[in-house]
């Protein structure tokens, strides 16, 4: 029709298309029908994504997030060095790589004690320097961001989800059973979230040791996760214990907001619709309620990576969180920032990488917050309408 209104797609609208499309064909290749019973939530979906693309600061957290992913997937793999290769005995004069400024090359040779510790011998070059045991600064930063990565997938995987649970049952049920778990919901906020993890950091790592060492398959899966070396177990387990307490820290937060949301949400047609037919209730949290009051839900999750991020290197840094030789962005800092400013790398190059990355899923956040608000999200969707 003539004057009709339509979208402009450009090439990341397309693309989100694509995206769109591939992922309702590999669910319907398991559940034959699913895209044609779901065509409208896929393209809702579409507009949250051209509404994302037509945001100059979502468009940035998006980039900064993906970079983030990426490197802490594959930097393992490209970093020059190991996390905890010492090239201090490579060479005769210890103070030539001992805090080596940016750039400082440096070489291996084949009889060097460096080549029986499997440093490959050649010449190497420490891009941003490196630290006072003479290991590569962009090695370990790259080794930081698998630390970071994992830490964050595993927190965000368990902790917010409890809370939103505990949070759904609550606000539906009602009466005694929200009443008991609001009060324990109390009182772990009555704690700063901050002073309860450095509590439970201090306090698990001697009940876990022996559960995780003595756990090979375990063991193996999280030696594989955080890419360490077998030697690095038992520093490990401190890394298992900043996560199970920040699994504790992170529910109640989420609890007490779903439950608001399900308290209004549960008078609503749908809801009484469903009762009506019969539908379990646990069908009716999962699949009425939560989705509709995912929305919010989906913005918190998205600020409280960087949060995560944060507060697992604010851990590190105190010594509660990874300790040596595990490469983690807040021990770098914590064990450079004795050394400066003279060493003023050691503490400048990992506190940007925390700065990008906690930058990036908070402008990520912040324009989801903005395209899930129908108020704002109709006035960025318009913003591409051509005739």
């Amino acid at each position: 029709m003539a004057g009709e209104e339509v979208y402009e797609k450009k090439l990341l609208d397309r693309v989100a298309d694509a995206i769109v499309d591939g992922l309702a064909a590999l669910i319907n290749l398991v559940r034959p029908g699913w895209a044609d019973r779901n065509k409208a939530r896929m393209d809702e979906l579409k507009l949250t994504l051209y509404a994302l693309n037509r945001s100059p600061i979502g468009l940035l957290g998006v980039a900064l997030v993906i970079a983030f992913v990426i490197i802490a997937v594959i930097g393992p793999y490209i970093a020059p060095l190991g996390y905890n290769d010492q090239l201090v005995y490579c060479v005769t004069d210890f103070d030539a790589v001992r805090l080596a400024p940016p750039g400082t090359v440096v070489e291996v040779a084949e009889d060097s004690i460096c080549t029986q510790l499997g440093i490959e011998p050649g010449t190497y070059k420490l891009w941003l320097g490196a630290d006072e045991y003479g290991r590569d600064l962009l090695s370990r930063i790259l080794y930081g961001a698998r630390t970071s990565f994992i830490v964050v997938i595993l927190v965000m995987a368990v902790g917010p989800w409890i809370g939103i649970l505990l949070g759904l049952f609550s606000g539906y049920r009602g009466g005694v059973v929200d009443e008991v778990i609001m009060r324990v919901v109390d009182v772990f906020l009555a704690f700063p979230g901050l002073i309860l993890a450095i509590a439970l950091s201090a306090v698990l790592p001697s009940r876990l040791d022996p559960i995780i060492i003595n756990n090979e398959l375990l063991l193996g899966t999280l030696l594989r996760l955080f890419a360490l070396k077998p030697e690095d177990a038992l520093p490990m387990v401190r890394l298992v214990v900043v996560v199970i307490a920040l699994w504790i820290v992170w529910w109640p937060v989420y609890a007490r907001l779903v439950r608001g949301m399900v308290l209004s949400a549960r008078e609503n047609t749908y809801v009484e619709a469903a009762r009506a037919l019969g539908i379990p209730t646990h069908s009716i949290l999962l699949g009425h309620i939560l989705p509709n009051i995912l929305g919010p839900v989906l913005v918190y999750l998205t600020l409280d990576f960087g949060a995560v991020i944060l507060v697992e290197a604010g851990l590190s840094f105190l010594g509660l969180g990874a300790v040596p030789p595990i490469a983690d962005w807040g021990r770098i800092i914590y064990d450079g920032a004795q050394y400066y400013p003279n060493a003023w790398w050691l503490v400048f190059f990992p506190g940007l990488a925390i700065l990008f990355t906690v930058l990036g899923f908070n402008l990520l956040g912040d324009a989801l917050r903005d395209i899930m608000d129908p108020r704002t999200r109709r006035r960025i969707e318009f913003k591409v309408k051509g005739r």
